[in-house]
């Protein structure tokens, strides 16, 4: 490898220094801190309330609409007046894609699950490396 050959490991909030070799070095640039992303927490709890919503409108089989709106519910209520905890919300998040992945549903484009995950992504994508990997967890290209 010459001097500017880079390597990257890990994602933003995942990042490790990797460095071999004689006189190598590592550093990890970027936020890497889950704390020091801003979360608009108007935004956020308006998009998890469309998405609590909407899954009751999804085809969901109603032990999984229960267990979505369950995860949406707990995502909430991480959300107070301008603070976020943001790995409960994340979590949350992730386990509503999964309940919907695990029901076999597609989320087709211009329903209003679909129109809440696209407002949700973007809000929910800086804690973890971007909102194509939230619209990801719901099966949704962004």
């Amino acid at each position: 490898m010459s001097d500017g050959d880079q390597i990257t490991v890990g994602d933003v909030i995942n990042a490790q220094g990797v460095a071999i070799g004689r006189n190598a070095s590592a550093r990890v640039i970027g936020n890497n801190i889950l704390g020091d992303v801003k979360i608009d927490a108007t935004e956020l709890r308006s998009a998890l309330e469309d998405l609590f919503d909407a899954l009751n409108q999804a085809a969901l089989p109603r032990d999984k609409t229960r267990s979505a709106q369950t995860a949406a519910g707990n995502a909430l209520d991480a959300v107070k007046d301008d603070e976020v905890t943001a790995d409960v919300v994340v979590e949350n998040v992730k386990k509503i894609g999964e309940t919907i992945k695990e029901a076999n549903v597609v989320v087709q484009e211009g329903t209003s699950l679909w129109q809440s995950i696209k407002k949700l992504a973007p809000l929910v994508g800086p804690i973890v490396g971007g909102a194509r990997i939230v619209a990801g967890w719901f099966g949704v290209p962004l």
